[in-house]
């Protein structure tokens, strides 16, 4: 693969930008991101976080023409789109002339985005998804590369403005300075700002073809569909048009830095793409960063599936009943839930005393009304301990143990590798960097507490069937062949 130079061209934007823009490494990443992909991004802050400052200048970095307008609930399709052509309608044309207007912009800065009203929602919307536009009987293409928008606040609650918001792919929280050191150096430093160092139109269009070469490993895909199931999890539907944007900006990102693959670093850009509502990017971002370090095993989740399969495991196998449990045919003494399945196997028309009736009120069931008085009337926290339950329990634990050893490797053995991928992403910012390598230490601690679960299981099963797991594993896999 041909390596292309935009990584130096945006890297000169990037640190030109940084010096004036204090903490606004994530925006400026992402608005660069998003002119190579052809997408669209949202600021969302307060007032007096230069949202438009940042908008306007990045829009004028790269060449080709800028639109900008501060929209309000009263503008009109004629400030957007450009004035009706008097000469068409003389001609019963209704038309505009739009040069110089949004329908011609390479790129475009439109302010207070969510005050649009019904008049020019459409066309926008239609303009922003499809670079197209219905200029009266006629549809033209327009040359739209990016559109950014910028808001105080989320839109209300109305479906053509939410239909606008899913047209911005990259959303970006923008706060107020933090760093006191920072904060000095912007309230003293000079207002003006115009940046040098200019991204052509040419230079964009080179990237794009690239991206479309580009492979994604499969460490990449692994740690995306299981994100994807870690997201619904917690409520967070991405639709399937918008996994389809995500991973074109994926190849994008790595094209732009002369790569010929995504590799599993470039995940964390998810976070500026998956969210609809702010509180839900902190949540995104740690699952992204588990999974990154794991190699696409969440850890959390394989932690308590350990747990869960414990508690199945201590109530079938070793499980002591608090009372024992006589037999009414044969007067033997059960004590725990493994006897009592043993002797309904061996004596399946047997019956048995109620453990809590034993003297005046004396009742006694066959074995399943037994087992359902003793789990819903006496609470008994049991669970029948049956071969098919056990062999379930042996295949489960060979899975957890699979999985345990492929995050192991990634986590132990690949954290170096890691380090590398991460130092050459120029799209993960220091911060960011910095938590994922402090994280993987954390994880080690974690992989060791699952390994301790999934050895008690393990002694668990095997002490209840006096054979190694592996063995039972390997014979159960025999008999399924």
């Amino acid at each position: 693969m041909r390596q292309i130079s935009a990584k130096g061209d945006l890297l000169k934007i990037r640190e030109e930008f940084e010096r004036h823009f204090k903490e606004r490494t994530e925006e400026i990443n992402c608005s660069l991101l998003a002119m190579l992909a052809g997408e669209h991004v949202l600021f969302l802050g307060p007032p007096g976080t230069a949202k438009s400052l940042l908008s306007k200048s990045i829009c004028e970095a790269i060449e080709g023409r800028f639109f900008y307008y501060l929209l309000t609930r009263f503008t009109t399709p004629e400030e957007i789109f450009g004035p009706l052509s008097l000469k068409a309608l003389q001609q019963d044309d209704f038309c505009r002339k739009t040069d110089g207007y949004l329908p011609t912009a390479h790129v475009a800065f439109l302010d207070e985005i969510f005050k649009s009203n019904s008049s020019i929602l459409n066309s926008l919307l239609t303009l922003l998804n499809e670079r197209k536009f219905h200029n009266g009987s006629r549809v033209i293409d327009v040359p739209l590369l990016t559109a950014f928008g910028a808001s105080n606040e989320l839109p209300e609650e109305n479906e053509s403005l939410e239909a606008l918001y899913d047209r911005f792919l990259f959303r970006c929280q923008v706060r107020y300075v933090e760093d006191e050191a920072n904060f000095l150096e912007l309230i003293f430093s000079p207002d003006q700002f115009k940046a040098r160092a200019r991204l052509s139109l040419q230079k964009v269009r080179e990237v794009q073809e690239m991206a479309r070469r580009v492979e994604v490993e499969e460490d990449a895909k692994k740690i995306i569909l299981e994100a994807r199931r870690e997201f619904r999890a917690k409520g967070i539907h991405l639709s399937d048009r918008r996994w389809k944007k995500i991973i074109n900006v994926l190849r994008v990102a790595a094209a732009a830095m002369g790569k010929e693959s995504v590799d599993r670093s470039m995940a964390l850009l998810l976070q500026h793409m998956a969210w609809d509502r702010p509180e839900q990017k902190g949540q995104i971002r740690d699952v992204l960063m588990d999974l990154i370090i794991s190699g696409g095993v969440s850890l959390e989740k394989l932690k308590n599936e350990a747990d869960d399969l414990l508690s199945l495991v201590q109530r079938s196998v070793d499980f002591k009943f608090p009372l024992r449990i006589r037999c009414y045919d044969c007067n033997e003494v059960l004590d725990n839930s493994k006897k009592l399945y043993i002797h309904k196997t061996l004596y399946p028309e047997h019956s048995y005393y109620d453990p809590y009736r034993i003297s005046l009120h004396l009742r006694y069931f066959g074995y399943a009304d037994l087992i359902k008085v003793l789990q819903d009337e006496y609470g008994w926290n049991f669970v029948e301990n049956t071969p098919h339950r056990i062999r379930s329990y042996i295949m489960e634990l060979a899975g957890m143990f699979e999985r345990h050893a492929q995050a192991r490797v990634k986590v132990e053995e690949e954290s170096g590798d890691l380090k590398g991928l991460l130092d050459a992403n120029m799209w993960v910012s220091r911060n960011d960097k910095l938590a994922i390598m402090n994280r993987c230490n954390n994880k080690v601690s974690l992989l060791k507490d699952i390994e301790r679960t999934l050895r008690i299981i393990e002694s668990m099963i095997e002490r209840d069937g006096q054979v190694s797991l592996m063995d039972r594993v390997a014979a159960f896999q025999a008999g399924a062949q």
